[in-house]
């Protein structure tokens, strides 16, 4: 199969191969990277509007001070639209610590707060997860989303259809 001059059949040398499997593997990450083989069912045309609720217990109050409403939330590092802020709560922050005698006990810290940030974004809330953009959620997910010029280490709180 392979002669003396390393070419298969006479005709095409390994190095040609190798390439054409790179250009294949390459191209077909470029496609799945911008939808084409996206399940059915997960795409924006086929999904109703959820709204999605993160929670941060403890983010710096000038941070928190920065969220508008209509703000785009960006899920940070799989760069997926999660909408845009349709409501905001800010409370007091939650940590968590031993007292004097050793029990867990909350408190605040003066300067942080925490954080509820709701948007609404074209997904589906299934059984075996909450479906948007192509990728799968899951409540009590954390991860980094953005909002606006923030960001935000958060937590999916809740998940409902919107309307």
């Amino acid at each position: 199969m392979i002669d003396k001059n390393g070419k298969l059949f006479g005709k095409i040398s390994i190095i040609d191969i190798a390439l054409i499997v790179v250009f294949l593997a390459a191209a077909a990450f470029a496609l799945y990277k911008f939808g084409i083989f996206t399940p059915a069912g997960s795409t924006a045309s086929n999904a109703g509007k959820i709204r999605i609720t993160f929670f941060q217990s403890e983010v710096n109050t000038f941070t928190a001070e920065t969220v508008k409403l209509q703000d785009p939330v960006t899920d940070a590092v799989l760069n997926v639209d999660l909408g845009t802020i349709v409501d905001i709560k800010t409370g007091d922050s939650i940590s968590w610590g031993k007292d004097k005698n050793g029990r867990q006990v909350q408190s605040s810290k003066a300067g942080y707060s925490s954080i509820y940030i709701t948007s609404e974004v074209p997904g589906t809330i299934g059984s075996d997860g909450i479906t948007i953009g192509g990728y799968k959620y899951y409540i009590g997910d954390i991860f980094t989303i953005r909002t606006g010029i923030s960001t935000f280490y958060t937590r999916i709180y809740s998940v409902e259809p919107a309307g």
